[in-house]
């Protein structure tokens, strides 16, 4: 069974054959599928792979945004059911991605989620993160800077800045937001699904103790898995991330 449905949401890369299992990679906070398109390359062998596409960016730059994690989950939820034609699926989020997993796979529950892999993210509600989207240009970007989502030399380019800066901004507000709530009124909701938990080694933007509070979040089985490499790991160590996707998947199954 292939999926041939078409959705704005989800990108897939060439793979030999359809696959039992979908995996659907949500990238970073303001980007698009290209952060992790390698990714899905790498792990197409054992699975029917798609980048997720969010609003405000590539060729949805035109579509409004999206702040509301509900809102957005719920969205998500429904693309992702259609354009899986009944298969299971593995979400795999990359830093704020992994906020906007998580909340698809408490939606989608066990009957339709294989695992749930984040990467590079705090356990949503395990610490507290002041809202930073609506700070002037200049100290906004310097905090994406700071968290390892934009280079320092972009900062110099005012009509790249100008693209990307709604997505980003939106991205921030919608996780930043919900995890505030979260933090403040109580953690998530436990998702019954394997959750596989990863981090570089030389990642200064999470500590490891709330790569572990992720462990709060599942009633499944639980790994971690520790990279060599800094906080982008889909983009710098794809190979290496794909295979502790696989290992970690089999360890849990």
């Amino acid at each position: 069974m292939g999926t041939n449905t078409k959705s704005r949401w989800f990108v897939g890369v060439p793979h030999d054959g359809p696959k039992e299992c979908a995996l659907y990679a949500f990238p970073h906070a303001g980007a698009g599928v290209t952060t992790v398109r390698q990714l899905c390359v790498e792990l197409s062998d054992a699975f029917d792979a798609f980048g997720v596409r969010l609003p405000g960016r590539e060729s949805r730059l035109g579509d409004p945004v999206e702040t509301v994690m509900p809102e957005l989950a719920d969205k998500l939820a429904d693309e992702l059911l259609r354009h899986a034609e009944g298969r299971p699926v593995v979400l795999y989020g990359h830093c704020a991605g992994a906020a906007v997993a998580y909340e698809v796979a408490r939606r989608l529950g066990p009957a339709r989620v294989r695992a749930l892999v984040v990467s590079s993210h705090p356990a949503p509600g395990s610490v507290r993160r002041e809202p930073t989207w609506a700070l002037p240009r200049p100290d906004f970007l310097q905090q994406v800077v700071t968290d390892g989502y934009l280079p320092s030399q972009l900062l110099a380019n005012e009509e790249l800045l100008d693209i990307i800066e709604p997505a980003l901004r939106a991205d921030y507000e919608l996780v930043d937001a919900y995890e505030l709530e979260l933090y403040e009124n109580g953690a998530g909701e436990p998702v019954p699904v394997p959750t596989v938990a990863v981090f570089g080694h030389d990642d200064h933007t999470v500590e490891p103790a709330h790569i572990d509070a992720w462990s709060a979040l599942t009633t499944g089985p639980f790994r971690v898995v520790s990279l060599p490499g800094g906080h982008d790991l889909p983009s710098s160590r794809p190979a290496e991330l794909a295979a502790a996707i696989r290992e970690a998947l089999a360890a849990c199954a």
